[in-house]
């Protein structure tokens, strides 16, 4: 059995917020990805942690084992930037899936509608 679902707007608003979310999530991909290969340079970079009082514990910390957003091991630096990139992904997924459960719910409704208006026309004879 279904439950009651109440829609304080239109479909078409909502699969338009589903479709901006969906292009959020793919613009945050693609910066992501843009960055990453300046980042990786950056870090294997010896000027970047210079051993000194302040770069030592930080850099120590920032490639520590760690378990990425997939649950793989990984480093605290690549599973930063993985998550970075599940965001990205989630965030589109999100959007489809709500766009997607919009417009079945628009057909649904107006079928819904339309056969309760053709059960009021009912002839009993």
């Amino acid at each position: 059995m279904g439950e009651f679902v109440q829609i304080r707007t239109s479909p078409a608003d909502i699969v338009t917020i589903a479709n901006s979310i969906r292009s959020r999530g793919e613009a945050l991909e693609r910066a992501v990805a843009a960055h990453l290969p300046a980042i990786e340079e950056r870090e294997r970079r010896e000027k970047t942690f210079p051993p000194d009082e302040f770069t030592g514990d930080f850099h120590e910390q920032y490639t520590a084992a760690a378990t990425g957003v997939r649950g793989t091991p990984s480093t605290v630096n690549q599973a930063v930037r993985e998550a970075a990139l599940f965001c990205a992904e989630q965030l589109t997924h999100i959007g489809e899936y709500v766009a997607g459960a919009m417009a079945t719910y628009d057909v649904t409704d107006q079928q819904g509608g339309a056969d309760i208006a053709a059960a009021g026309h009912h002839d009993p004879r």
